[in-house]
């Protein structure tokens, strides 16, 4: 019984020697100088574009269409409050396009206020053509950085407008041009 109260006793000493130990030499007014820099990782814009919806194959292929644009506006508010403005450090819009088309694609992205109104800069990225239909996508990828100035012009933003733009199709082009994106958000908060 004896050993028992001594291995105890002995537990108790040290549990008490390593609670002094951790914080013995932890300066509590440190606790001030502590920054936060957390990142996150969302879903940004997919969209996908195949020839065979967009292009009647019933039709001579002879004729060229000379210019087709798909648009999007998506309502999407980019900062949301004032904390989010206030504590973003950046903004990485990452793209990603595969392409089987043998054409360019031209993928044009702004930012809308609650009026309708582009606000800040337009971007504007090129995806390779593709080598035809059953091949291995080509891909383009690009980021595209919003600095600290970038997302203050942008903190009214509520919603997004995109476009892809191809030029000369006709009926025997076929293929697919997928594009996947994220935002990578990277915040830097004093506590």
């Amino acid at each position: 019984m004896k050993t028992k109260k001594n291995y105890v006793l002995l537990y108790i000493i040290c549990l008490i020697a390593c609670m002094t130990s951790c914080v013995k030499d932890v300066d509590f007014d440190q606790a001030e100088d502590v920054v936060l820099t957390p990142v996150f990782e969302v879903d940004f814009v997919y969209s996908r574009f195949d020839t065979d919806r967009f292009i009647d194959p019933g039709i001579d292929p002879s004729i060229i269409v000379p210019d087709v644009i798909v648009r999007d506006t998506l309502n999407y508010d980019l900062l949301s409050t004032d904390f989010i403005v206030d504590n973003l450090e950046r903004v990485e819009l990452t793209f990603e396009f595969r392409n089987t088309i043998e054409r360019d694609f031209e993928f044009t992205l702004g930012f809308l206020d609650d009026n309708d109104v582009l606000i800040g800069p337009s971007y504007t990225i090129t995806a390779n053509a593709g080598n035809g239909e059953g091949t291995t996508p080509i891909v383009t990828t690009q980021i595209i950085t919003l600095d600290n100035a970038t997302i203050n012009i942008l903190a009214t933003t509520a919603k997004l407008i995109s476009a892809i733009r191809v030029q000369n199709l006709n009926s025997s082009l076929r293929g697919i041009l997928e594009l996947r994106s994220k935002g990578t958000y990277f915040f830097n908060y004093d506590l």
